[in-house]
């Protein structure tokens, strides 16, 4: 009786055992699955994971979407339970959190071998996933902002094109005398970080965080003049004001065509195109010159889960979503700028009728993004401080030397 019972454990231990080993089984196939948060590029991404799966057909890729306000909290919960997708979407505000919390698989090994080919991609981008000398995540896409204009309305008012030579006076010039003449908006903002506002600071010479991000930038003369800048249009009715914006986002004015025209980031290309009412009447610059032609680059990255079942086929995949054919494909949908250099054209030529260089000829003087450990702590102290500057409750300068010492603070404990 007691051999049977014996035999018995033994048999359910087993079978426990199996289905651990199993769990991430389907149809003999090990499976491995990725999370990302936009479902516009769920097609796109499927389309390269087929290729990798038709070459490795023991491998199943299963794509899981999480929209963005729940991508990080799900992430987090998934990572606290040792449930964490094999591979993620990973962005430079979270990365150094995600790397020092040992959720990442260092990919150091594949950048040594050449399976990602790190002279391939913007070496912004490289440092940008790069911690203590290791490489975390490959190098998805790279995202910049340009000026989105409405071709339509500016002929109609018979006023001069945006160009590649605009300063930011002629940008000024042409929103007051859409205003004036049509009674629109000529410009409008979004209040948001990379989108409008980071970019203003950069191309007034200014800075965020100082380039070795131990410091703020908002102490800088540069950073208060671009600040005061935005809140002196706000005064002037040259754009809409935070209220305004907050009913109504900057991009969906430009979409019903009540502002003629707004900075917006590249991820901005696919649902402008997609509306039917406005994709044939608008066009993109180059965001114009102030003090220094600039712009903010940011991208995303492949990381890999540090407890993976599968760390060496996760790291086949992401080293196969390095490679140029991966990238050439991401490249023809149009739908994000490839992070490798030799496939941006393919996306340059993606739609005939829209000047996508005026996003390419941002990159070579693009600004890493500011980020660090505690990006989401002072990024909400930026917002509260610079709301009363939108609101008009604060003036620009103070206002940046309250964010300047409180930011200082948070990196000073960070180092």
């Amino acid at each position: 009786m007691k051999k049977f019972i014996l035999s018995s454990l033994l048999l359910s231990i087993a079978v426990m055992v199996t289905g651990c080993g199993s769990e991430k089984q389907e149809n003999g196939k090990k499976t491995l699955k990725l999370a990302l948060w936009d479902a516009n590029q769920k097609p796109v991404i499927e389309e390269i994971l087929k290729k990798y799966e038709e070459k490795n057909p023991n491998v199943k890729i299963i794509v899981e979407i999480t929209p963005f306000s729940q991508y990080w909290t799900k992430l987090e919960t998934a990572a606290t339970g040792e449930q964490l997708q094999d591979i993620f979407w990973i962005n430079a505000p979270h990365f150094k959190k995600y790397v020092q919390g040992n959720m990442l698989l260092p990919l150091d090994d594949l950048v040594e071998s050449k399976k990602i080919e790190s002279s391939k991609f913007p070496q912004g981008m490289i440092k940008m996933y790069t911690y203590n000398k290791k490489l975390y995540a490959a190098p998805k896409d790279i995202d910049t902002t340009a000026l989105w204009y409405n071709k339509d309305i500016f002929n109609k008012y018979n006023i001069d094109l945006p160009n590649e030579n605009w300063t930011w006076e002629n940008m000024i010039d042409a929103a007051k005398e859409i205003k004036v003449k049509s009674g629109l908006y000529g410009l409008a903002f979004s209040f948001e970080g990379q989108e409008d506002y980071y970019e203003i600071v950069s191309q007034f010479g200014g800075r965020i965080l100082s380039e070795d991000k131990k410091t703020s930038g908002y102490g800088m003369e540069e950073t208060k003049n671009a600040i005061g800048e935005i809140q002196n249009l706000i005064k002037e009715g040259v754009i809409p004001t935070l209220e305004e914006v907050a009913d109504t986002k900057s991009s969906d004015l430009f979409q019903s065509e009540k502002v003629a025209m707004t900075y917006s980031g590249s991820w901005m290309i696919t649902p402008y195109m997609k509306n039917e009412i406005i994709n044939k009447k608008i066009d993109i610059a180059k965001l114009p010159i102030k003090k220094k032609d600039a712009a903010i680059i940011h991208g995303l990255g492949y990381g890999i889960y540090s407890k993976t079942k599968y760390p060496e086929i996760a790291k086949e995949v992401v080293a196969f979503l390095s490679s140029k054919t991966a990238h050439d494909i991401q490249g023809k949908s149009g739908i994000v700028i490839p992070a490798r250099i030799d496939s941006q054209k393919l996306w340059e030529n993606s739609y005939e009728n829209l000047n996508l260089k005026g996003y390419s000829k941002m990159l070579p003087n693009g600004i890493e993004y500011p980020a660090s450990l505690n990006t989401a702590k002072w990024e909400e102290i930026q917002r509260e401080y610079l709301n009363k500057v939108w609101l008009g409750e604060m003036d620009a300068p103070n206002a940046c030397d309250e964010i300047n010492k409180k930011i200082n603070e948070i990196l000073a404990s960070e180092n």
